[in-house]
Parts: C-alpha cells; structure tokens; sequence
C-alpha cells in the first residue's frame, strides 16, 4: 500500500511492509522537503537520507533528489536486520548478505520511482 500526502506542492510517498521469512517491520518515506519528516526522527541537519531502527522494525527516509542515497540506507537496514535475528555476515560466504541488501534496494526504489512519477 502507497501513501501519497500533498500539502502546498509538497509531497511524501511512503510505503508500510514487512520484510519476508525475517518478519522485520520497514516502513519507507520518500520526501520533497525535510519538514515533512523531520518530527519523526530526533532532529539535526538535514540529511540527504537516515534510517532510524529499533527492535524488529527500520523507518527509512530518502530525499526525492537523493536517490544516491538508497543503497547507503538498505546497507543499514540489512545491518539492523541480521542483528535482529542474531546473524554474523559471513566474511568468505556473502551470498545472503547480498541478496538481502538487493532485496532492500529494490524496495526503495520501487517507492522512490513511484513518488518521481506522481510528482510530474
């Protein structure tokens, strides 16, 4: 399910799912300005994206001109995930390390194109 808010030519696009077989609560937001977000993390400067994780669930927010950004925040997200369910990365094994951070990626993206495309 897509979350589309417009306020004064100001827009997010979020999406709420759960990551499969971890059942690891992700909840994506992409945004125009960072007013629009800002009150759900603590504060501080304005990033181009930030994660904020807590037992068993990540929030993730990517500017709309950031899209850079997304493969930084799904290496934290895939961080917080094996630290959810107990895992250690194999160092010369890291076929699940990758298909997980692909896995993430691609969530992203799908929200972040789906906002570029509602904002034109």
């Amino acid at each position: 399910m897509y979350i589309k808010k417009y306020n004064c030519k100001i827009m997010i696009t979020q999406k709420k799912m759960t990551v499969p077989i971890f059942d690891y609560k992700l909840t994506i937001v992409i945004f125009d300005k960072w007013d629009e977000v800002s009150h759900l993390f603590d504060g501080g400067p304005e990033p181009k994206a930030i994660t904020a994780t807590r037992y068993g669930a990540a929030l993730v927010a990517v500017n709309s001109k950031r899209g850079s950004s997304i493969v930084h925040e799904a290496e934290h997200i895939k961080n917080a995930i094996w630290s959810y369910i107990g895992y250690t990365p194999q160092r010369d094994n890291d076929e699940a390390d990758a298909y997980l951070l692909t896995y993430i990626y691609n969530k992203i993206t799908d929200v972040f194109y789906r906002h570029d495309r509602a904002a034109r």
